[in-house]
């Protein structure tokens, strides 16, 4: 029975031409953009703080004849939340990993992705009376688009994290990057 299925994955392969794995490759880039941290506070209401945010990552994009597939790795910062207290200010600086699926279809040199993946993120928190830390790994979605220039990719994207575990309930962040395809 293994051994059918491994004839049939063989040749299910066989039937995708080679030139359509011409743009596959290792990537690398950066974005930048606005992120922004949901923060609950015990006993006041739920609290939206932006901030610049910054990532860099690379990967493997593997060109298919109908879906693009890519893994991608990267590290972003989601800048500071700052928020006033009577007792004084809070910060939150929050900072993750993140590992990613991606599919995608080209339309032209347009490229449509959708991203899921992980993130291990630490979120710094500073107040009037020093500071604490809190990590966690959580499940991470995005969308977005790619406008391709021979081997450069101008890209937009949006990506969200459900962090509820900690007093920073969900992390977003909407960017705009260039990212740069090897042969």
């Amino acid at each position: 029975m293994k051994l059918r299925h491994a004839l049939l994955a063989l040749a299910g392969l066989a039937l995708f031409p080679v030139p359509a794995l011409a743009d596959s490759g290792f990537f690398i880039g950066a974005s930048a953009g606005g992120a922004t941290q949901d923060i609950e506070l015990s006993g006041a209401p739920e609290r939206e703080e932006d901030d610049t945010a910054v990532k860099v990552f690379g990967g493997y994009k593997f060109d298919m004849p109908v879906v693009d597939l890519s893994v991608e790795v990267g590290y972003v910062d989601f800048g500071d939340a700052e928020i006033d207290t009577a007792a004084g200010e809070l910060v939150f600086d929050s900072t993750g990993i993140n590992l990613w699926g991606v599919a995608g279809f080209e339309v032209g040199p347009v490229d449509l992705f959708a991203k899921v993946g992980v993130i291990a993120w630490d979120i710094d928190t500073t107040t009037f009376a020093g500071g604490v830390g809190d990590d966690g790994t959580d499940l991470g979605l995005g969308l977005g688009a790619g406008f391709d220039i021979g081997k450069v990719q101008i890209r937009g994207e949006f990506e969200v994290y459900d962090t509820s575990d900690t007093s920073v309930s969900m992390l977003s962040m909407l960017s705009l990057g260039v990212s740069y395809t090897f042969d």
